[in-house]
């Protein structure tokens, strides 16, 4: 099951056999809890979004076509019940503070960091989550399907909803704004 490509296994799960979910949960799950924890910024919501998602996989499986990638058609299930959610709380524009998540805590390459390394690298990965968590929601959710779930362009503009040029736009702005925010931070303290 490990060799065949995310279609195939989700072809399998259609056509009944199990252990296609497991397969499609061992690829996904992190992927989508990491994409949701970054549109809601709460662990708890992120975990529910995540097995919404999955309960939505199994509730329309059967609806699942070839048209195009699984995991355009998965994302575009987690970002309808982000917005969802997001819409729900009254959270458009009033997001929360971010969490300090384990998950989410930079990986250091260095065999033994010292505990300073560790907490200004921290500190650095806090201050570019802050500064992609102010990006307004279509920029922050375009750069976060881009970056972090690496897909292509017309993929996110799939899931969006929106045309690729939009798409294209919205990165553009995205980068910009973060580029010009984190310049300001490295010329008040030092680096990032």
């Amino acid at each position: 099951m490990r060799q065949l490509a995310d279609d195939e296994v989700m072809l399998k799960y259609q056509e009944g056999e199990a252990l296609a979910m497991d397969e499609l949960l061992r690829r996904y799950k992190n992927p989508v809890y990491h994409f949701a924890y970054r549109m809601c910024f709460n662990a708890h919501e992120a975990q529910d979004v995540t097995q919404e998602v999955f309960l939505r996989v199994h509730q329309y499986k059967d609806t699942y076509r070839l048209q195009g990638k699984f995991s355009t058609w998965l994302f575009s299930i987690a970002h309808n019940l982000c917005v969802s959610r997001l819409r729900r709380k009254k959270w458009w524009g009033l997001w929360p503070r971010m969490q300090d998540d384990p998950d989410e805590l930079v990986e250091v390459e260095s065999p033994d960091p010292s505990p300073s390394d560790i907490a200004e690298e921290n500190d650095q990965a806090k201050q570019i989550k802050q500064c992609i968590q102010e990006l307004p929601f279509l920029q922050r959710e375009a750069l976060m399907l881009r970056e972090y779930q690496d897909l292509e362009y017309h993929e996110i503009a799939k899931i969006l909803k929106k045309p690729l040029n939009t798409v294209r736009t919205l990165l553009y702005r995205a980068r910009q704004t973060l580029q010009a925010k984190l310049l300001m931070y490295v010329r008040e303290f030092g680096e990032v």
